[in-house]
């Protein structure tokens, strides 16, 4: 089943936004937390987003323009989203991760789509955001270009740009 919308709460949004201006020099990433909802065969999946869990770069990653997710920081937002779930009363789980793109186009690279397909493979809920920032020219700094998810490789990986 298909992914049909990406609803994210505004409070989530600024702070994935925020995170992704505290550096220009490296990608940063954390995990997306919410829940993922199958309104049926003929409307497909609605995934929304309440919470984050920020997350450090591992000290494995050699390349500041690469995010990877440890098993561990995976770990932790489980355990995030199971402590949020008792405390809103509200089921959460992990349902995506995202990371920036300083001084990169929005579009994301062949290891993204490697990664987002990794996910997907595991639960086909699983959405990545892009955040491109320190843009100059045509692209408004700090600003997503986009409000939908599109499909952008022949695997279906939805990313929202």
């Amino acid at each position: 089943m298909s992914i049909s919308s990406i609803d994210i709460s505004s409070d989530a949004l600024m702070v994935c936004l925020c995170h992704a201006m505290t550096t220009e020099a490296e990608e940063i990433m954390g995990l997306l937390l919410g829940d993922v909802i199958d309104m049926g065969s003929r409307e497909g999946m609605k995934v929304r987003i309440w919470s984050i869990s920020l997350h450090t770069r591992e000290q494995a990653v050699r390349s500041g323009d690469r995010v990877e997710i440890s098993p561990e920081q995976l770990a932790a937002a489980a355990g995030e989203a199971e402590r949020l779930s008792e405390v809103l009363g509200l089921h959460t789980r992990v349902v995506g991760w995202y990371h920036s793109h300083p001084h990169l186009a929005v579009v994301p690279s062949s290891v993204d789509l490697h990664t987002q397909a990794m996910y997907q493979q595991l639960d086909s809920g699983f959405v990545g955001l892009i955040f491109s920032v320190f843009n100059q020219g045509s692209v408004i700094p700090g600003v997503p270009t986009g409000s939908q998810t599109q499909n952008i490789s022949d695997d279906g990986c939805p990313f929202l740009v």
